[in-house]
């Protein structure tokens, strides 16, 4: 195959891992507590459980959505009683978000989940090197990020 011809392939197999992915993420699932969770919510508490007093503004930027999209997922998560938010004593007009207890407890159960999960694909992967995953990311990241030149 020439190089236009794998590269076809290859943006349609992201296009299948895409549809998989999203198929994937709009399954609700249990975490270790009675409470129902999509994985943009499971995701969102692993972003706040990896960040001290992280705010919405921060996770826009990390996650690349918008404030209030953020705002919706983590007034979402605070109901659910998984994060609280607070106002920084010194700029009053900014909430940190932070996990609660039980949020922690999800947290904890969705990072040993995807470390069991992760660990069974990498074994799959064993013919792959570390330099073929870093050219894969690469590639990714620039897919992602770079805008196609006219």
């Amino acid at each position: 195959m020439d190089r236009k011809a794998v590269f076809n392939e290859l943006m349609e197999t992201l296009y299948e891992t895409s549809r998989l992915i999203s198929k994937y993420e709009s399954i609700p699932r249990k975490y270790g507590t009675e409470d129902e969770l999509f994985m943009m919510e499971a995701h969102t508490l692993d972003l706040i459980g990896n960040h001290t007093k992280i705010t919405t503004s921060e996770m826009a930027e990390i996650t690349n959505r918008t404030k209030s999209a953020v705002s919706q997922i983590v007034h979402k998560l605070t109901k659910k009683g998984l994060v609280v938010k607070y106002r920084n004593p010194n700029n009053h007009r900014e909430l940190f978000i932070e996990l609660t207890a039980k949020g922690h407890v999800v947290y904890e159960y969705h990072r040993k989940l995807d470390e069991k999960e992760y660990g069974k694909h990498l074994k799959n992967l064993e013919d792959f090197t570390t330099e073929e995953f870093q050219a894969f990311i690469r590639l990714i990241k620039i897919l992602n990020h770079e805008p196609p030149r006219n």
